[in-house]
């Protein structure tokens, strides 16, 4: 009975081992093209992050956007996330444009974010633009809206030309 269960233990073992107990596969990733910092480990949480956020439960397609960060595409969407390392201890950054889909009323696809400082982004779209700040908490990181959700001010219309005046009648020309 020992021997049994001694073997049923060996093969649970040998599946966590072989890495044939996960969800996803990431055996067609190339870490050696995927920066300084990753690692399977890493890579695999970062599947399960993008997968919550994107609500995609199908494959996805990493690129690495260099500086630690990467887009996470599928499902019809992408998101980017930046790895963050500090004494060894790494944490994933969401896409600051998942917060700034809330506060500002507008699809994710339509925002622009620009990187302003290391904590400080700016994003920008639908004729809305705020700041973000990036917060530490003890087991990862989120975005606050560090400013007001300010309307862009739209440039007056062009003044159209004016018509010719009505009493003026085109005189046809014969050659």
């Amino acid at each position: 009975m020992n021997l049994l269960r001694l073997s049923f233990v060996g093969v649970g073992v040998a599946f966590l081992v072989a890495g044939c107990g996960g969800r996803r596969s990431h055996g067609k990733v190339d870490f050696s093209q995927m920066g300084p910092s990753i690692n399977s480990k890493r890579y695999a949480n970062l599947e399960k992050i993008a997968a919550r956020d994107l609500q995609c439960q199908e494959a996805l397609t990493p690129q690495y956007l260099g500086e630690n960060q990467y887009r996470m595409i599928g499902c019809n969407t992408e998101g980017v996330y930046e790895l963050r390392c500090i004494m060894g201890q790494c944490a994933w950054i969401p896409d600051v444009r998942l917060r700034a889909e809330f506060d500002m009323g507008c699809g994710k696809a339509e925002l622009q974010a620009s990187k302003l400082d290391r904590v400080t982004t700016g994003v920008v779209g639908c004729g809305k633009r705020a700041t973000y700040r990036l917060l530490g908490a003890r087991y990862g990181y989120s975005w606050t809206l560090n400013s007001p959700v300010i309307q862009d001010e739209t440039p007056a219309p062009a003044p159209a030309p004016a018509p010719a005046p009505a009493d003026e009648v085109p005189v046809p020309t014969t050659l």
